[in-house]
């Protein structure tokens, strides 16, 4: 049975992490568009504005048609080619996307590849406007020229591909899942990491390095990264050495400057300079 809210909402949105690998390509296409044998190195999002196309991928058939989009997983071998009378007009965007840094997300969830949008009038606005930035120029492209259009694109996708968690997954996330969350409210408790402890099933080792293993930080590390955002986010409020330390779950404000000069380079002065 489907869960009734994806766990992935429940998340902290510091620890979802999209990276466009490749400029988007907006394509309109003739009779002889195909894809032939190919591999994708990554994950590759097609979204259709007119026409359709029949993909093959690893053998089963996907027909994509306006107002849909089909995702393309990584190593999969992909055949395509147009079906319709009139053209094939797409955007195609290559992606990865992380939970904790390093963990590749769609490894988490059961999901459906082809999904019908919910509102094609705000589907078309986001791809004529990924258009439009791509097309004027496409040599000085970055991602923060289409990344947020692209996340809202990815998100209706979401919402309309996800099927449930991958029960295979299911026993060694959950409690990395729920941990991620106490740590993103608890990261000021001194007892934190014992409390985290107290929680779980397994010995403090297993623990760790289990949520090493999805997060690609140590339990401990992803605690002090947490304080140090939160006395980040102080500083550039105006707050005070002492105020910081505090926001961050620090006493002492000598001790927090070393442990923000450590860890971020910077002595708390020298950030808020820099800002």
């Amino acid at each position: 049975m489907a869960e009734e809210y994806p766990f992935y909402k429940n998340l902290p949105y510091r620890n979802i992490i999209l990276d466009l690998t490749m400029p988007p390509f907006p394509q309109e296409n003739g009779e002889d568009w195909d894809i032939s044998n190919r591999t994708m190195n990554d994950y590759d999002l097609f979204v259709c504005e007119q026409g359709s196309a029949l993909f093959t991928i690893d053998g089963v058939n996907y027909r994509l048609k306006a107002g849909m989009g089909l995702l393309v997983p990584p190593d999969r071998l992909v055949n395509a080619r147009k079906t319709s009378l009139e053209p094939l007009r797409m955007v195609a965007q290559h992606f990865m996307l992380y939970l904790f840094q390093s963990t590749d997300f769609f490894s988490h969830i059961k999901y459906d590849p082809l999904v019908q949008f919910p509102s094609p009038r705000l589907l078309f606005s986001l791809t004529d406007e990924i258009r439009r930035i791509v097309e004027g120029g496409r040599k000085s492209w970055s991602p923060l020229d289409t990344g947020p259009l692209f996340m809202v694109i990815l998100k209706e996708f979401l919402d309309g591909a996800y099927r449930e968690r991958d029960v295979r997954e299911e026993r060694k996330s959950s409690l990395v899942l729920e941990m991620i969350r106490r740590i993103d409210r608890d990261f000021t408790d001194p007892l934190l990491l014992d409390r985290l402890m107290e929680r779980s099933p397994y010995g403090y080792s297993h623990t760790a390095n289990m949520f090493k293993e999805y997060t690609g930080r140590s339990l401990k590390s992803f605690i002090i990264d947490r304080r140090m955002e939160a006395g980040k986010e102080a500083l550039l409020r105006g707050d005070s050495l002492t105020e910081s330390a505090e926001a961050a779950g620090y006493e002492d404000g000598f001790y927090f400057s070393r442990i923000f000069k450590k860890y971020t380079g910077l002595s708390p002065r020298d950030f808020k300079n820099r800002i």
